[in-house]
């Protein structure tokens, strides 16, 4: 369960993007259109969220085209960061 003491730790966090490490995107999360709490509720009419999730409610303004082998890594200042290595899909038969 999202408790109200990490609701109210993660209103003004900061969020960086970066693609091959270079800083793409620098944002807080209390300057998002849709706040927090507004998306877990909309999303948890439909889904269920487990312990592990994750959610990602875009980012601000627009970041440049990634390709195939590109790096790209999310951190969330005192939450965490993911990184994910972008890989070309493979063509459909």
């Amino acid at each position: 369960m999202f408790s109200r003491r990490l609701y109210i730790q993660a209103l003004a966090k900061v969020t960086r993007v970066r693609i091959n490490g270079e800083l793409e995107i620098e944002h807080r999360t209390n300057t998002m259109i849709f706040g927090i709490a507004q998306v877990i509720a909309t999303m948890t009419r439909y889904v269920t969220l487990h312990p592990g999730d994750v959610i990602w409610m875009g980012s601000e303004g627009s970041v440049r085209q990634i390709a195939d082998g590109d790096v790209v890594e999310i951190e969330i200042e005192g939450i965490g960061k993911i990184t994910n290595p972008v890989v070309r899909a493979a063509p459909h038969a």
